[in-house]
């Protein structure tokens, strides 16, 4: 079954919704529907599985500490390179 216009724009508002709790709580009318939608979309649900993957993610490496100075990597990576015959 083809998604209809109106399907796409639940969709959207569920994506929208799975991000804004992240940084607020959302409205109980907002908590339902998004609860709703993500029981019958497969598709809104592996989103949610993914995003909730890139925020592990992005929280274990800014505890990771400094991070290497791309600048620093990249000359040696240039100074690595052979010249060309």
């Amino acid at each position: 079954m083809a998604a209809t216009s109106s399907h796409g724009t639940h969709c959207r508002k569920a994506t929208e919704l799975i991000e804004v709790r992240e940084f607020r709580a959302l409205h109980w009318r907002e908590r339902v529907g998004l609860w709703m939608h993500l029981r019958i979309c497969s598709a809104c649900r592996a989103y949610q599985k993914q995003s909730r993957m890139i925020d592990r993610w992005l929280e274990r490496r800014a505890n990771e500490g400094p991070t290497i100075q791309s600048e620093a990597l990249e000359t040696r990576i240039i100074d690595g390179i052979p010249p060309l015959s």
